[in-house]
């Protein structure tokens, strides 16, 4: 494995020089500077994260904060954090996952006193979220992956909720549906003021009531065949429904695999949307799902090289942003067959 020495004797400087390029504590030409980056890159250089931080005062390593959540993780939010983990290397940095239990503060503190990493990506959000007035006393740099209306001050990025469901809704009316259920994650997850389950609650309300649509919406966990079970009870009541929304990836195979106890085909008898997902989880479906998902390069891209800005003290102003989510049809919607025989005749 290359040293440091080793890349000083490639470039023709001094493994002081290497050393200012590396960590930035001391300015250099750009030239030189690049020059320095290639030649290690090229010898496949590493510098040792022990000397480096002891050097930076800086370990150059981000944690995503993950509470470990009844649902655990699900393929939209590995794909978040892959990205981040990607984002974050191209940044300099390296990404860890912190799995806490969802009301361990003892834990968390712990964990901050070690120092062990520069700063935080804070993920799963709930209202009066215990964890960011935490962060706030020990001073680490944080982003909050959400937002916390008891936090105003705090800089977030979110998906555009409000903005989903409102396109979700609209969406489904224009091929002809008039009756749709909303398939939100669980009651637990609402009553804990869990963000997302909260604000798409909220927007499914308002904007049925706006559109003129006849919107029913449950509350659902993730155990498969409970869920398939709970799928045909909802059939059975609501006969005459035509579209399904879908904010619940892990639920996702029981409600098919309930359509399909029913001969409910999809989309001839039922459309069926997932929203706030990734492409991986409405993907991996048959057939693959059209979905509303969220822009993961956006959000990642904002969040982390925020959170750096403000380790390296180049953050200034508060920024918040609200992403919206990317319309991807696919096979799961179309148009309802009683609005099409009418347009047909």
């Amino acid at each position: 494995m290359a040293t440091i020495k080793d890349v000083a004797s490639a470039v023709g400087v001094s493994v002081s020089t290497v050393s200012y390029a590396l960590n930035g504590t001391r300015p250099i030409s750009k030239a030189k500077k690049e020059l320095i980056l290639k030649t290690a890159q090229e010898l496949r250089f590493r510098p040792r994260a022990i000397a480096r931080s002891l050097a930076s005062k800086r370990t150059h390593i981000l944690a995503i904060l993950f509470p470990a959540l009844e649902r655990g993780l699900g393929l939209s939010e590995i794909d978040l954090i892959t990205q981040a983990a990607r984002d974050a290397l191209g940044r300099g940095y390296h990404m860890v996952i912190w799995t806490l239990q969802t009301d361990d503060e003892e834990e968390l503190r712990e964990l901050l006193a070690q120092e062990l990493v520069d700063g935080i990506v804070l993920m799963e959000i709930r209202n009066r979220d215990w964890r960011i007035p935490v962060l706030k006393e020990t001073d680490i740099p944080f982003i909050i992956l959400g937002r916390d209306e008891a936090a105003p001050g705090e800089s977030y990025i979110d998906v555009d909720f409000f903005d989903t469901m409102m396109r979700s809704i609209s969406y489904l009316k224009g091929l002809g549906h008039r009756q749709i259920d909303f398939i939100n994650q669980s009651e637990k997850s609402f009553r804990d003021g869990y963000g997302p389950v909260v604000r798409t609650h909220e927007a499914f309300e308002y904007f049925c009531g706006n559109f003129d649509i006849d919107g029913r919406e449950y509350f659902c966990g993730w155990e498969s065949e409970a869920v398939r079970s709970r799928t045909i009870s909802l059939l059975s009541e609501r006969q005459g429904t035509t579209a399904c929304i879908v904010m619940n990836d892990k639920a996702l195979p029981g409600i098919i695999a309930g359509l399909s106890g029913q001969r409910r085909r999809i989309p001839e008898d039922m459309s069926l949307v997932s929203i706030i997902s990734s492409a991986g989880a409405a993907s991996f479906f048959l057939p693959a799902l059209t979905s509303f998902e969220m822009d993961i390069d956006a959000m990642m891209e904002a969040a982390i090289s925020q959170l750096i800005a403000k380790i390296e003290g180049r953050y200034a102003e508060l920024s918040t942003r609200l992403i919206p989510c990317i319309l991807r049809e696919r096979d799961s919607t179309g148009m309802n067959m009683v609005t099409r025989d009418r347009m047909v005749s």
